[in-house]
């Protein structure tokens, strides 16, 4: 399956879908992993060979003479938040995803203990037990996709302690230039 194909019924983050009990069974999360994605791993890349050019400035002491050429650190501070901004995009994205989940989940499970308590012997602690049961995979599919939310996180924040301590060199440096 080519990417085209991967992506034709693919639903911009935010717009509304109708939510039906079929998307759990139908979501194949090998196809919404973050290593199969070309952009989220471009964008990660990039971020990652800033970090590793800012590592190398550092050890290098490159870094450290930003007095010399402050706008080294701006340069690099702008393209890391653009980078790392664009993560956001993704995690609205499986946000949403979650969140049609969640909702076919429920009435997965609602449907499955409405159907047990309706039966002669059917109870309403065995209808639950029943429902639990019977939606365990659609469960750890709801998981897998909340797991994926908290790794773009990871990523986000990853690059975001970096922008922060790069706004903190360049804080320095204006607060050297005014009193200087």
């Amino acid at each position: 399956m080519d990417s085209q194909d991967k992506f034709a019924n693919a639903v911009e983050a935010g717009t509304k879908v109708a939510v039906t009990q079929s998307m759990l069974d139908e979501i194949d999360l090998d196809e919404l992993r973050l290593a199969e994605n070309a952009k989220y791993n471009a964008i990660t890349s990039q971020c990652q060979t800033i970090h590793a050019d800012l590592l190398q400035y550092e050890r290098t002491g490159k870094l450290g003479n930003y007095v010399e050429n402050p706008s080294l650190i701006g340069d690099y501070l702008g393209k890391l938040r653009l980078n790392a901004n664009q993560l956001f995009a993704f995690m609205n994205i499986y946000i949403d995803i979650l969140n049609d989940l969640q909702v076919a989940y429920a009435s997965k499970r609602q449907g499955l203990y409405t159907e047990l308590l309706a039966t002669p012997k059917g109870s309403a602690s065995a209808g639950e037990k029943h429902a639990r049961e019977m939606t365990r995979v659609d469960e750890a599919k709801i998981s897998n996709i909340e797991n994926t939310i908290t790794q773009i996180k990871n990523e986000y924040e990853r690059y975001n302690g970096i922008c922060m301590y790069l706004q903190s060199r360049l804080k320095e440096f204006n607060t050297e230039k005014m009193v200087g």
